[in-house]
């Protein structure tokens, strides 16, 4: 028997709950890919106690210095059957938010990391009034250029904001909302 499991926020197809020590196992097996690590540099994680871990360090929030800075992080299940997808994540900064995510390789393509991604950039600008978002994305990922496209994100190539996550060789996406 499944444990029922909160929903927090839901789109049409997708439900979205804050990331907890219960989806350790399931966010393991849906990130566990040598795709999904090939544009950051590895594995997300590849261990559930990895995660637990990471999870831990997520909850104890910014670090020292930084408390302009809020976490969001949450995980995505498909509503019909529950199954863990992948999640997505912001780090807010007032009224602009760096935003990430990643995705289960067998789910690609069904538009499922567009709709969660989406429906980030919502919440941030509804429930949290934000008015800039933005992305660092590896000049090769094709894919979530694309994705990132598709939600309204632009490329900068002269940012105003620089993502805490750029690394050389990617590409700033922002988008600003009056």
């Amino acid at each position: 028997m499944r444990a029922k499991m909160e929903v927090m926020f839901a789109t049409t197809r997708l439900q979205m709950e804050v990331l907890d020590h219960r989806h350790a196992g399931a966010l393991v097996v849906a990130l566990n890919h040598e795709a999904v690590g090939e544009f950051i540099g590895g594995p997300d994680v590849t261990t559930v106690a990895a995660l637990h871990h990471r999870i831990d360090g997520l909850r104890e929030g910014p670090p020292p210095g930084s408390a302009d800075q809020q976490w969001l992080n949450f995980v995505v299940r498909r509503t019909g059957d529950g199954v863990v997808l992948g999640r997505v994540e912001a780090t807010v900064y007032g009224e602009w938010a760096e935003i990430a995510y990643l995705f289960d390789p067998g789910v690609w393509g069904h538009g499922y990391a567009t709709e969660a991604v989406q429906w980030l950039i919502d919440y941030l600008a509804t429930a949290l009034d934000v008015t800039e978002v933005w992305a660092a994305i590896l000049h090769t990922n094709a894919r979530s250029i694309r994705l990132a496209q598709r939600v309204g994100l632009v490329e900068q190539p002269n940012p105003t904001r620089v993502p805490a996550s750029f690394d050389p060789g990617d590409v700033v996406f922002g988008m600003v909302r009056p």
